[in-house]
C-alpha cells in the first residue's frame, strides 16, 4: 500500500508539478474546449441549414445537400482535417485553430442535419393537417406544433453526435494544435511515462463527455411536458 502511494506521488510530481507541467495540460484543456464549443455551435447552425435544404422541394437545394451529406459521412474525419489544413486552406489566412473549427463544423454539420431531419419527419403528419384545418400558416404550424416535438425527438441523437464531436477533437494535434491530447503527449515525451499522462487525459475526456451529456439530459427533462412542473 505504501509502495503504491509512493508511486502515485512520484507520478504526480514528475508529470504535473515538475516544470509546472500541469499548466501545459490546463492550456490544452482550454484549447480543446475552445475548438469543441465553437465547432459545436457552427456545426449546429450548418446542420440546420443543411436540413432545410435537404427537406426543400427544390431540387436545386435538395440534391446538392444530399450529395454533400453523403460525401461527409463517407470521408474519414482525419483525412478531411489533413486535406483542409495542407491543401484547401494552405494558402488562406486562417489560423490552425480556425481551420480545425471549420473542418469539424463542416463534417458534423452533415450528421446534425440528419438528426434534425429525423426529428422533424418523426412528427405525425396528422398534427400538421390539424393545424392547417385551424387556419394556421405553414410557419405557425412549424413553430408551434412541429418544432417543439422535433426538438424532443432530436435531443438523444444530438447528444450522441455532440459528445462524438468533443472526443473527435483529440485529432487536432495532427495539425499542430496544442489541445489536451497533444499536451498529454508532450508531458509523456518529457517524462517517458506513457501511463499517467494518457490516463489523466482519458479521464478528463470522460468527465467532459459526462458533464455535457448530463447537461443535455437536463435540457431534455425541462422540455418534456411531464417534467416541466417538477
Amino acid at each position: 500500500m505504501y509502495l503504491l502511494g509512493d508511486q502515485i506521488r512520484a507520478s504526480i510530481e514528475a508529470n504535473l508539478l515538475r516544470e509546472d507541467r500541469w499548466r501545459v495540460l490546463l492550456d490544452g484543456l482550454g484549447m480543446t474546449l475552445e475548438v469543441s464549443l465553437l465547432a459545436l455551435l457552427f456545426a449546429t447552425l450548418w446542420g440546420a441549414a443543411l436540413c432545410a435544404m435537404r427537406m426543400s422541394r427544390s431540387r436545386a437545394l435538395n440534391r446538392p445537400a444530399c450529395i454533400y451529406i453523403e460525401l461527409m459521412r463517407s470521408l474519414p474525419l482525419l483525412i478531411l482535417l489533413l486535406v483542409s489544413f495542407y491543401v484547401i486552406f494552405a494558402a488562406s489566412p486562417l489560423s490552425k485553430v480556425q481551420i480545425a473549427v471549420v473542418c469539424f463544423s463542416l463534417y458534423f454539420g452533415a450528421y446534425f442535419s440528419e438528426v434534425f431531419r429525423t426529428g422533424i419527419e418523426g412528427v405525425d403528419k396528422g398534427q400538421r393537417e390539424a393545424g392547417a384545418a385551424l387556419g394556421m400558416s405553414r410557419r405557425q404550424i412549424f413553430g408551434r406544433i412541429v418544432l417543439p416535438q422535433a426538438l424532443l425527438r432530436c435531443l438523444p441523437l444530438y447528444k450522441t453526435q455532440a459528445v462524438a464531436l468533443i472526443k473527435s477533437t483529440s485529432i487536432v494535434g495532427y495539425v499542430s494544435v496544442m489541445d489536451l491530447t497533444k499536451a498529454g503527449d508532450y508531458v509523456r515525451a518529457r517524462t517517458f511515462d506513457a501511463f499517467f499522462p494518457l490516463l489523466l487525459v482519458a479521464l478528463i475526456y470522460l468527465i467532459l463527455s459526462w458533464l455535457f451529456g448530463t447537461g443535455l439530459d437536463l435540457v431534455e427533462r425541462k422540455l418534456t411536458p411531464k417534467h416541466r412542473s417538477v
